[in-house]
């Protein structure tokens, strides 16, 4: 059952496939010349098996972990994981650089930058408006064109200006006239 729960979603990079589809090609040249038969199934199962190697060796447990227990709603537990991501990725930053000659992922946003949208997102839920705020100011320093940062960013904005005017209205409602 899929999760009512938002989290940053990679947007896909169209010309990041091109990779992709070489490698696909390769290994149905490979398989071509090794055999007549069933060597278009066998260059995709190939290459499918490859991704997933990739992916175990390259993506750590603790990014699958965070994502989960964003997608259960468990933002404060999620918190730790994803700090932990962004460590990873801050530290490899060369993984992200070439993720795509990886063979890991087409996205346009890096694991890094998605992850500490993901941060942000957390703290936000968890009621920590100030943290999430200075998350997403961070996230727009660091990549100026992060549109889920500007959205989020404007949201809370308008949330506070909507909150800072209703106290005001009632405040006035209080005050006793002549």
């Amino acid at each position: 059952m899929p999760s009512k729960v938002p989290f940053v979603k990679q947007e896909t990079n169209w010309f990041a496939i091109i990779p992709h589809l070489f490698v696909i090609g390769i290994l149905t040249l490979f398989f071509y010349m090794i055999t007549k038969n069933y060597y278009v199934e066998a260059s995709f199962v190939t290459y499918f098996i490859l991704t997933r190697v990739v992916r175990f060796v390259f993506i750590p447990k603790v990014v699958y972990s965070g994502i989960k227990l964003i997608k259960e709603a468990k933002f404060d537990q999620a918190i730790p994981f994803i700090q932990e991501t962004i460590d990873y990725y801050t530290k490899n930053s060369w993984i992200d650089k070439f993720r795509f000659l990886l063979l890991i992922s087409s996205s346009k946003k890096t694991f890094r930058e998605t992850s500490i949208c993901n941060l942000a997102y957390c703290y936000l839920q968890v009621g920590d408006i100030k943290k999430a705020r200075s998350i997403y100011m961070n996230i727009l320093e660091q990549y100026p064109m992060n549109n889920n940062a500007k959205s989020m960013l404007n949201t809370i904005n308008l949330v506070e200006n909507d909150v800072t005017n209703n106290i005001g209205n009632e405040t006035n409602d209080k005050t006793p006239t002549a």
